[in-house]
């Protein structure tokens, strides 16, 4: 009976009906900045190390809306299935306010103290000459970013996945061809290098932001959300949003400092492994994109679920996810065993930045399965269910506690193989997969908004 969702090809049409999409538009975003990395790549070792380390600091932006975000969604999912739309409203207007103070401060720090911020993460001067104006341009599409990400995780609770989605395949269009332009000089444009990438994003994101949030103030229906409004407010709703969204915010944005962090501790690495890291990530993100795609859609149906009050149909539906989870990170393992020697081709990096980069391969290979389950199982699956304060406490100790302290040992005390550098940088993935799993098992996970 726990395993009946397996057998429904109801869950599994509607888990594809937003999965597809997401994993599309999560494809071409990370498909955007792997062709990044591999025109970057042909500048050489350095450039790659300049945009890798600069793109850390967007890691914590990129987080901290992932819980702004991650926590409207938790609520306005809930509501859609309990058809509350009046409160859905004010839910938008709320969460929009934030993104737009957050990530204008973002912009501000940024476009302000670029070769500050490189600092932070290595000492290496022509790494850091390599990336600060690569950083001070990227600071630029921050609020648009910002807006984007938020007004997209809105669409996603509804089940509205499709605008995102065409956004994103003409913004990777308008990346590919501009960076095309801009790094090498095509058409009469100056040869720009790594700031030519720059400029590429710029452009995208500024498209994106005029085509998803022009979409969701003037035409989208299920919120019916209009600029007039911009300042709804509700208190009761207010403290429902904190109380389910600020365990998301306070977990997401500690992540994202720690995974920043992580760019701390390799920064100070050799350029060999940060080099290695910049591919390795690059190449993983990318085939990998159904971590996303299966979060956001478990975490969407899962709260949609529990809003109509069935809350033994949410528990075989996380069952099924974390099924499905495990099996497809097992062919993802496979995937990376038969596609890491033909990658690394595509580099032009020294013999001793390959060897690096194969042991990191070494550890996608054994860890992938678990990978997925902790992405499936944390940022979908509890979080549809409204577990958010278990996650906020999980991922500060797994992170903060095991994963940081070890991976710094490792890296700079125990002057450790890369190998297990990577392993106990990554820790909180294995960690996270098995306990949020048994977490949500238990039947304790289970939460009504509202």
């Amino acid at each position: 009976m726990v395993f009946s969702e397996l057998k429904n090809p109801v869950f599994y049409r509607k888990t594809l009906h937003i999965m597809v999409p997401v994993m599309l538009q999560s494809l071409i975003s990370v498909g955007v900045n792997f062709l990044d990395n591999i025109m970057i790549g042909r500048l050489g070792q350095t450039a790659i190390s300049g945009v890798s380390l600069s793109t850390q600091f967007f890691t914590i932006f990129l987080f901290i809306f992932m819980g702004i975000g991650s926590g409207a969604n938790v609520i306005a999912s809930q509501y859609w299935g309990a058809k509350r739309y009046d409160s859905m409203k004010v839910i938008a207007a709320t969460v929009l306010r934030i993104a737009v103070v957050v990530s204008a401060a973002f912009l501000a720090v940024t476009v302000a103290f670029p070769r500050a911020i490189l600092r932070i993460y290595t000492d290496n001067e022509g790494i850091i000459d390599a990336g600060f104006g690569y950083l001070r341009l990227l600071g630029c599409t921050f609020l648009f970013n910002g807006l984007c990400t938020t007004v997209t995780t809105l669409l996603r609770s509804t089940g509205h996945v499709k605008v995102p989605l065409i956004s994103s395949i003409v913004a990777f269009f308008l990346n590919l061809f501009f960076n095309w332009v801009f790094i090498f000089g095509k058409f009469g444009a100056p040869a720009l290098g790594v700031i030519g990438a720059a400029v590429g994003t710029v452009i995208a994101r500024t498209f994106e932001f005029l085509f998803i949030c022009g979409y969701f103030v003037l035409f989208e229906k299920n919120f019916g959300f209009r600029l007039k409004h911009a300042f709804l407010r509700d208190r009761a709703l207010a403290r429902q949003y904190v109380r389910f969204s600020l365990p998301v915010m306070i977990s997401d944005t500690l992540l994202g400092v720690g995974l920043s962090l992580t760019g701390v501790i390799v920064g100070h690495m050799s350029e060999e492994f940060i080099t290695a890291h910049s591919i390795v990530n690059s190449g993983n993100h990318l085939i990998t994109v159904t971590n996303t795609a299966m979060a956001a859609a478990s975490g969407v149906i899962i709260g949609n679920t529990i809003g109509e009050g069935n809350k033994e149909r949410a528990y075989r539906e996380g069952v099924a996810y974390i099924v499905i989870a495990v099996a497809l990170g097992a062919v993802y393992s496979l995937i990376i065993f038969a596609l890491k020697g033909p990658y690394l081709t595509l580099y032009t990096v020294s013999d001793e930045a390959r060897a690096v980069c194969m042991e990191l391969f070494r550890y996608l290979i054994w860890f992938s399965p678990l990978e997925m389950l902790a992405y499936c199982v944390s940022k979908g699956v509890l979080r549809g269910s409204g577990d958010t304060r278990f996650l906020m406490v999980a991922d500060i100790i797994l992170l903060w506690a095991f994963s940081l302290p070890l991976g710094y040992l490792a890296a700079h005390v125990w002057k450790l193989a890369p190998f297990w550098v990577y392993f106990f940088l990554k820790l909180e993935y294995a960690g996270k997969g098995l306990l949020c799993t048994v977490r949500f098992l238990s039947k304790k996970g289970i939460k009504v908004v509202g």
